[in-house]
């Protein structure tokens, strides 16, 4: 007899049972919903909103390019919102290009603001090394207003529970 015809009993998995304990759908079970594809839409459309707000009221900007460099910040958290709640693999490609849009533009946002503070410390004396400070406490406040969110969303995306989800390519972006 050969030893690998050997009849061996096939794991749980393989079988399509549902989990060793006997609890919840399969793993591979496509009405497995993921929760965290909905708790990520409500953020991103709750901060694209509160982006919004803040740029008409808390934030005027009488330099165009500032301006215009500000509203990428809500309407690439709406495309990533959007995108999320769409599903499908066409939703996938929506949400990464919002978020890696947002997360570009958050990278120059803070290259802009150290651009500033360089320029208040070199000409200001110690006033303008006093701004320059509070310039950096901006930067930091940048990064956790805006940058966790689709940092952590991205990598989500990118993972292979967010591609399962979505049921996007399993690797690389066809």
């Amino acid at each position: 007899m050969d030893p690998s015809r050997i009849d061996r009993p096939r794991s749980d998995a393989k079988r399509g049972s549902r989990t060793p304990h006997g609890e919840g759908p399969p793993r591979g079970d496509p009405s497995r919903i993921d929760p965290r594809r909905w708790i990520y839409a409500g953020l991103d459309l709750a901060f694209a909103i509160a982006y919004v707000i803040a740029i008409e009221k808390v934030l005027p900007n009488r330099l165009p390019s500032a301006q215009l460099h500000l509203w990428t910040l809500p309407l690439a958290m709406g495309a990533m919102g959007v995108g999320t709640l769409w599903g499908e693999r066409r939703g996938w490609y929506i949400a990464l290009a919002g978020g890696s849009v947002l997360l570009l533009s958050t990278f120059l946002i803070i290259v802009r603001i150290l651009i500033s503070a360089a320029f208040l410390a070199g000409v200001y004396g110690a006033f303008g090394k006093a701004a320059a400070t509070f310039s950096l406490m901006a930067i930091a406040l940048v990064v956790e207003v805006v940058v966790l969110l689709p940092l952590v969303q991205v990598k989500y995306l990118m993972s292979r529970a967010g591609r399962r989800a979505y049921g996007a390519p399993a690797s690389g972006l066809r």
